[in-house]
């Protein structure tokens, strides 16, 4: 099951309700677990239901509505959609589907490691120019440190068994970003990314996350201070041994 699929059967769920026991529910739910994206958009939604239902909630019921539903003589009443209840409850159904209008449409702040990982995918993927080009990791180092990207980075295990080829400073959202680029051998490469760990918003956790974007395969973790994100081609082995 992908993330569209799962969002389609989730727009119709509601805890505690005794669907959670379908199969495809429950293949949605754990979906929203292993996919942050979809963990993010699930709770957006489930926020919106939640504010929805509440508001329902307090349309006042008629206290003579039992009586009226129970009477056998026929009683004389305006037409429903004319009587202030629902006036009420038609008045509020519309104020919420217009908060729901500007709520989408407003433009979400790209400041997600999802955000931050496809923009380091795209400078990967195009054509860049080597800042420095060299085999030497320490040279690499010190260039960093003197442009103010991260420089005491750790490499991930396996790069050092790639060929070094040199490094790039780049940006994002106002942050440096060191990028090292590695040579498998093949005419193929591999990307390593390190940024500032508070520079991203939700940055992974230790344990790497393994992603595929675009063409290429990504592994994302952080350690200490800094967030880490290696890009490759999708057999890279290095990338899924983080």
């Amino acid at each position: 099951m992908n993330r569209d699929e799962a969002k389609k059967i989730l727009l119709l769920y509601r805890p505690g309700r005794a669907e959670e026991r379908d199969a495809e529910i429950g293949q949605a739910l754990e979906q929203v677990e292993r996919d942050p994206d979809l963990r993010r958009w699930f709770e957006q939604t489930s926020r919106f239901h939640e504010a929805f239902a509440e508001k329902l909630q307090q349309i006042p019921v008629p206290a003579d509505l039992k009586e009226a539903i129970l009477a056998k003589r026929r009683i004389v009443r305006p037409i429903w959609w004319q009587q202030p209840v629902w006036l009420a409850a038609a008045a509020a159904i519309v104020i919420l589907l217009s908060l729901a209008a500007v709520w989408l449409q407003q433009p979400r702040i790209k400041d997600h490691f999802s955000d931050y990982r496809m923009r380091m995918v795209r400078v990967a993927s195009r054509k860049y120019r080597m800042d420095l080009a060299t085999n030497n990791l320490n040279a690499v180092q010190q260039y960093m440190a003197k442009r103010g990207a991260p420089s005491d980075f750790v490499l991930a295990k396996g790069l050092d068994q790639l060929h070094l080829t040199g490094g790039v400073v780049s940006n994002w959202r106002g942050n440096p970003v060191s990028m090292v680029c590695f040579d498998r051998g093949d005419k193929q490469m591999v990307f390593l990314f390190v940024i500032a760990r508070t520079a991203v918003k939700d940055a992974p956790p230790a344990s790497a996350e393994v992603t595929k974007v675009n063409k290429l395969l990504t592994s994302g973790w952080s350690d200490g201070d800094k967030t880490y994100l290696l890009a490759g081609p999708e057999d890279s082995a290095v990338l899924r041994r983080q």
